[in-house]
């Protein structure tokens, strides 16, 4: 059987990346804090506004001018969203802009809108060349020539679903369309940022080398991901180490599964950002010290 070069280059990224750490690069000696501002409560934001910190906003409170302040003290904002499913009640008038007012096409297998991930949710037509697929390209275009945000972080985007979709029970051809429909959106959405904004961060929310070898090729598009609650073991540790799309702005977030895990993970090679929080309303302080800014 003949090897592709993108069947190779997970390996050859990972072995470059593997050179970088035995090489003592400074960009991954130490993590940064993270935080996840997902109410309006915004406890301890104050405590983000340095060099290295990021911090990740809530559905509906982007524009707050506490974000803005972070960013000038040298943190960085990326914006949440949500691509992959509409909510059945959407929570307010910026949520609503992005889902087009609630016009957004269903995910059309085994029945239209009858596949679901979460409560009070449906799973939304994420196929490569959708309307709404492009729809999301355009919106994240839209930041990217705002400029009041440093990236976005994609909740869910990857190879396969987790939560209470039934993976394991869709159809192979289902599980193909909805895998290579992540991977040409973050792709699409790498070409716009190419072109207006290459310093644009994109994270998403879960792993890349599930759902079959199609699924390896999104980890091309992205600075990285977010490893949320995972168990601090050595192949979460290892898939930290990934190297991503390699543009020199690398991100790699922990949420950690708990308090205890944040120390290691702040000094696991590859992890740019760590954090742990009860809940997702507000990050509580920081529990690890700010160490050399990523960028």
């Amino acid at each position: 059987m003949r090897a592709s070069c993108l069947d190779m280059r997970p390996i050859i990224l990972s072995l470059t990346l593997a050179g970088m750490l035995a090489a003592g690069n400074s960009a991954f000696a130490a993590a940064n804090p993270l935080g996840l501002f997902f109410d309006d409560s915004f406890d301890n934001i104050e405590s983000f506004e340095h060099p290295g910190g990021l911090v990740v906003t809530g559905n509906c409170n982007r524009y707050d001018e506490r974000f803005a302040k972070v960013r000038a003290a040298g943190g960085e904002v990326l914006a949440y969203l949500n691509p992959i499913e509409i909510y059945d009640t959407l929570p307010c008038k910026l949520n609503r802009g992005f889902y087009n007012g609630g016009n957004v096409a269903l995910w059309p297998f085994p029945g239209y809108g009858e596949r679901t991930n979460w409560p009070k949710t449906k799973l939304a037509d994420i196929r490569a060349g959708t309307e709404w697929s492009n729809h999301i390209v355009e919106y994240i275009a839209g930041l990217m020539r705002e400029g009041k945000v440093d990236g976005v972080f994609l909740d869910n985007i990857g190879a396969q679903l987790w939560a209470r979709a039934k993976w394991n029970s869709w159809a192979p051809d289902e599980k193909k369309a909805w895998t290579l429909g992540n991977v040409d959106l973050v792709r699409r959405i790498d070409e716009q940022r190419r072109k207006l904004n290459p310093r644009f961060i994109v994270v998403t929310n879960n792993f890349w080398d599930k759902g079959g070898p199609e699924g390896l090729e999104g980890e091309r598009y992205v600075d990285g991901i977010m490893l949320e609650h995972s168990a601090f073991n050595q192949f979460h540790r290892d898939y930290a180490q990934r190297a991503f799309a390699d543009r020199g702005q690398r991100r790699v977030l922990v949420m950690a599964k708990t308090p205890d895990d944040v120390a290691g993970w702040a000094q696991s090679p590859g992890v740019t950002h760590v954090g742990w929080q009860p809940k997702y309303d507000h990050p509580p302080r920081p529990s690890i010290p700010f160490a050399k800014p990523v960028r």
